[in-house]
Formats: C-alpha cells, sequence, structure tokens
C-alpha cells in the first residue's frame, strides 16, 4: 500500500471511529493496524489544549462545532488574550486556508493535527501557525503610535487579503501621515474614537491581541495598522447587505476595491481613470503611443490640490505580464512627476526587489519598502486603473 493510499485510509476510518468516553481511535485496514491516533481526551498539544478548555466558550450556538463565524468572533473578543488569542489566531488562519474545513468539531481538528495533507485531502497547518504567533506574541504593542508620525515604510500587509484597504493606509501614510494620528485618538476606558473623513465619529474597541496578530504590521511602530483596518471594516460591515460576515476583518479579509476604503478615510468619491484605453497603440519597446494627456492633467491635478489616489490591476488577461508585478492586487500611487513623466507606485506587501536586468517592461522594476517608480507610458500597459479622490462628499458614512 502506498504513502499516499495508507494516510487517506487512515483519515477515513479514524474519522468515524471516535467512541464515546473518547477512546483511543485506532485507523484501521484491511491489512494490519496501519496507524494509531490518539483521541480528543489523550492528545495533547499546546495549540490543542488551547482550544480544548476553549472550545464552549467560543462556541456560541452550543451545537458542538465551530463555524467560521464563531472563530470570527472568538479572534474580535476582545477577552480572548495572549496564548488563547494565539491559538484562535491560528484556528481561523488554518481553516480559512483549508476550504471547507469548518465548521468543525474537536474529533476533527485532532484528526488534523495527527494526519499529513495528501493530493486528495489537505491538512490546515494548525501547529506551525501556532508557533509563529507565539513568537510574535511579546512583540504586539497595543499603544496607537509609540513612534510619532506613521511613516509608510514600516507597513506590510499581514495575514489578511486586504491589499485594496492598505493601499489607502500607506498612501496617506506617505503623503498626510498626521492625518491618521487625528483619525484615531485613544481614549481613558481603552476604546478608540475614530474619525472618518466625512466628521463622523465613531467609538471603537481596540485591536484585540488575535486581530493584532493576523492584521497589517508595522514593524513596532504601534497598533495603528491594524486600528485602520478595524476602521474601515466597521463601516464596511454595516454597509454590507450579505450577512457572510460577523467581524470587520473577516470581511475585509476576502478582498475588495480600493475605492471603497479611500472614500471611507477621505470622505470624498473616488473617480476612475482606466488604463485599457491606452494599449494602443504602442512602441517597438512595448510602451503606450496612444495619447497619455488626459491621465496626465489628471494625476497632475490631484497631486497639486493633495488629493489621494490609489488604484490596482486585475488578474493577469491581457495587460502587458511584467516580472514582479502582482496582479489581482490594489497599489497605492504616491506621486506623478512631471518632468520624468513617471509615476510612484507603492506595494502594500512592502517588499524590496532587484531586477535581474534595466528597469522596464522586460524585467520589472527596483523596489524598496514596496515603493518604484514607473513611466506613465509603461505603467498603462500593465496597471488597471487610477483610482483618484474627488471633491465630492460620500455618502458611505
Amino acid at each position: 500500500m502506498s504513502d499516499v493510499v495508507r494516510v487517506t485510509s487512515a483519515l477515513l476510518v479514524a474519522a468515524v471511529v471516535w467512541v464515546s468516553g473518547f477512546s483511543v481511535a485506532v485507523a484501521q485496514t484491511k491489512g494490519p493496524v496501519e496507524a494509531k491516533l490518539k483521541s480528543v481526551a489523550t492528545l495533547s498539544t499546546p495549540f490543542f489544549d488551547l482550544v480544548k478548555r476553549n472550545f464552549r466558550a467560543w462556541d456560541l450556538d452550543k451545537n458542538g462545532e465551530l463555524d467560521q463565524k464563531e472563530i470570527e468572533l472568538a479572534v474580535h473578543n476582545p477577552a480572548v488574550k495572549e496564548d488563547v488569542a494565539a491559538a484562535a489566531a491560528s484556528l481561523r488562519r488554518g481553516s480559512r486556508a483549508v476550504k471547507g474545513f469548518a465548521p468543525a468539531n474537536l474529533e476533527k481538528i485532532a484528526v488534523s493535527l495527527q494526519t499529513k495533507s495528501t493530493e486528495e485531502v489537505e491538512q490546515p497547518k494548525f501547529e506551525s501557525m501556532f508557533e509563529s504567533h507565539m513568537e510574535k506574541l511579546p512583540k504586539l504593542q497595543r499603544e496607537l503610535f509609540t513612534a510619532g508620525t506613521p511613516n509608510i515604510d514600516v507597513i506590510s500587509q499581514g495575514r489578511l487579503g486586504d491589499c485594496f484597504l492598505i493601499a489607502s493606509l500607506g498612501t496617506c501614510a506617505y503623503k498626510d501621515p498626521q492625518r491618521l494620528v487625528s483619525m484615531m485618538k485613544p481614549l481613558e476606558n481603552g476604546k478608540v474614537l475614530v474619525t472618518y473623513g466625512s466628521g463622523v465619529t465613531k467609538e471603537l474597541d481596540a485591536p484585540t491581541d488575535g486581530e493584532l496578530l493576523i492584521g497589517a504590521t508595522s514593524r513596532g511602530t504601534g497598533a495603528w495598522t491594524v486600528m485602520y483596518e478595524k476602521a474601515i471594516g466597521t463601516v464596511m460591515l454595516a454597509n454590507s447587505k450579505t450577512g457572510k460576515h460577523a467581524t470587520p476583518l473577516s470581511l475585509i479579509g476576502v478582498g475588495g476595491t480600493p475605492n471603497v476604503p479611500l472614500q471611507i478615510l477621505t470622505g470624498h468619491f473616488v473617480r476612475r481613470h482606466g488604463c485599457e484605453g491606452y494599449r494602443e497603440p504602442k512602441n517597438p519597446d512595448g510602451s503606450s503611443a496612444a495619447d497619455l494627456q488626459p491621465l496626465r492633467d489628471d494625476l497632475k491635478a490631484a497631486f497639486a490640490e493633495g488629493r489621494l489616489v490609489v488604484g490596482g490591476c486585475g488578474p493577469k488577461g491581457k495587460q502587458a505580464i511584467v516580472s514582479g508585478i502582482y496582479y489581482n492586487h490594489s497599489y497605492g500611487v504616491l506621486d506623478y512627476d512631471e518632468k520624468t513623466d513617471t509615476v510612484l507606485f507603492w506595494n502594500p506587501f512592502g517588499n524590496t526587489r532587484t531586477p535581474k536586468g534595466p528597469d522596464g517592461l522586460e524585467h520589472g522594476y527596483t523596489t524598496e519598502h514596496g515603493r518604484f517608480r514607473v513611466p506613465l507610458k509603461e505603467a498603462v500597459m500593465w496597471f488597471g486603473s487610477f483610482s483618484i479622490e474627488t471633491t465630492e462628499k460620500t455618502d458611505l458614512i
């Protein structure tokens, strides 16, 4: 019997042999015993012990299993702290990484911890996630701003798929960092007073330990990056009509369009300036030979008036495919230089990259702390659209 068949058989049998009192579950095939899995009662690891201890509290409907909303609410709960928060955050990450894993009971989690992934059955990497969270835990900073005004160079997108939201955070930190300080004010009761661009204020809970573990990092300069995620996500959750999400971070973690967070931040509507129409005709080097003056004028006016700009590119398709560019991804747009006719972009990953050849469409662009400069005639060949802040007041909040 091959290793794949043996492990898969063990999983299928073990999943149905849990007996009353949680006695040892033995996975048997037609031949000799191939594997022995410990039961819920006998399995003990730092991660699983914490899950067992807190399972009933997290199981809000008391049906013996945790669905995705209940897991998200555990991460969102201010009472869930330190190592318990690390376990909840690991459960959240692992259950979302493996489609269909949640809802899960203790038996299912125990089996996953003792069974290796195969091509047929993937298992969440709960233990390694928990170890990484425990390493990060002592470094968590719960104070909003510990190093003065925010700096774009310390931002890095965390464990959430929210580049669309971090794009506006980085752009604001680069162009107007004091706005973020004014936006989020700590209160004596431990909460945070958030003032949105529209002037509306909300008193929100500070980020929980679990949220700090999975949210955007600030490289030791405070909790302001995660507080921004929570502040924008709170408005998006209030406006959502799907009912699929229970917390602000669970909603923003599935992605979105960068214009929405920018509208919530600024209180102004955003206008899209697409790049598709500038891709023909082409120059011999693959750059655009179209008339780019309308886009130049739009960008010049926006930056001259201090309006914020973000944008993104869609999944790989008809646009130019450039090494080092992330597709289906959002970017901050930090500056337009009229003299060089170049755009300064920012990747929310905060990455650094050195191309294997000259900067351009063939080899990509030199990147430091996520920032890279691109000639406009090349940018329109791979970039999808610029989302430009207007002066018209939004009705999102």
